[in-house]
């Protein structure tokens, strides 16, 4: 069984999208296969209850087990996310956020690559508006990084707080309870802290990186993403809570030194001061970026390149597709 996760807070207006691109997945590329959807909501004001209870109506039958967890009060994303992964019924699953969408592309043809590997680390595109595509390069730049990031380095990078892996996919197995209780100790830095224990408790995972987008990211007023987010502010300081973790049972005083500087560093990344803003960028995360990104230049100039020019379009008129059969279908609330 191939388990959907779907993590839904406010988004009345365009968890249909999101929806369908499941519903596509499904019709085709998952001939033979039984499907797991498990949605939650986290005490959203809007009508996301009633609009994905709609669409349930009608593509419920798409899946042999379904579970809603809805929330009359906000919990955070953390608390939904475990309370879903708890639920996970087969070895391979995705989870997506209500306000994104899944990519055009096989989907399962990526989570086929855990036969052979513990993690399959993919690319995801950003979109804006009206379905846009953000075509600069230096956007994926965390992205391609993922290509050269292995071994000690990768274990290394995600303790320093990397925002690498987002979009990973990886075996069920994975989750053992340390981890989840470690995520419940957070509020939005869901993915962050569960890769950080999971690489802590896997030193010599399997990992290997698609250059292909199985997400699409949507860039809004509220992505923490956005400079302006009200959860920005919060999820920094637990990114810096996450290096102050690793700090205090780090054994290298080397590397404790750079997990204090990092930590500080959140101060920066909160001010809402731009050029204050810049200072980030004498972080130890930023040194390490730069000095992959200049011995790997070249490899990850083409690699940014192959996955925008690539996959743009198509990733754009999927985002249309989606938004258009969810309007066509009425599955939202006035």
């Amino acid at each position: 069984m191939f388990t959907f996760v779907v993590t839904c807070y406010n988004q009345a207006d365009v968890v249909p999208d999101m929806l369908e691109s499941i519903r596509y997945q499904i019709e085709r590329y998952g001939q033979g296969q039984t499907f797991q959807l498990i949605v939650t909501d986290d005490g959203s004001k809007d009508n996301s209850c009633r609009v994905i209870n709609r669409w349930l109506e009608e593509n419920g039958k798409l899946f042999v087990r379904i579970n809603r967890l809805f929330r009359d009060e906000n919990a955070g994303i953390c608390v939904n996310y475990v309370d879903a992964l708890r639920l996970v019924e087969g070895e391979r699953f995705v989870a997506v956020n209500g306000d994104d969408l899944l990519a055009p592309y096989n989907l399962f043809d990526i989570t086929a690559k855990l036969d052979e590997y513990d993690m399959v680390c993919t690319a995801f595109l950003k979109f804006t508006g009206e379905g846009d595509i953000v075509r600069r390069y230096g956007t994926y730049l965390e992205v391609a990084l993922q290509k050269f990031i292995r071994g000690k380095t990768l274990y290394r990078c995600i303790k320093l707080g990397f925002p690498i892996m987002g979009t990973a996919v990886y075996r069920k197995s994975l989750l053992s309870e340390s981890v989840l209780d470690f995520i419940l100790r957070f509020r939005t830095v869901n993915d962050r802290a569960c890769f950080q224990k999971i690489l802590d408790e896997n030193r010599d995972i399997r990992v290997c990186y698609v250059n292909r987008p199985i997400i699409l990211y949507r860039i809004s007023d509220t992505s923490i993403s956005n400079f302006n987010s009200p959860t920005r502010v919060l999820h920094n300081r637990e990114v810096a809570g996450l290096c102050r973790i690793e700090r205090e049972k780090e054994k290298s005083p080397v590397f404790r030194l750079l997990l204090f500087v990092q930590e500080k560093s959140a101060a920066f990344r909160t001010s809402p001061s731009r050029y204050m803003r810049l200072l980030r960028f004498c972080s130890p995360y930023f040194a390490v970026m730069l000095w992959l990104y200049v011995r790997h230049y070249g490899h990850i100039r083409e690699l940014e390149r192959q996955l925008v020019d690539g996959h743009r379009e198509d990733c754009r008129e999927h985002y249309l597709a989606m938004a258009n059969s969810a309007a066509g279908k009425q599955f939202t609330i006035s």
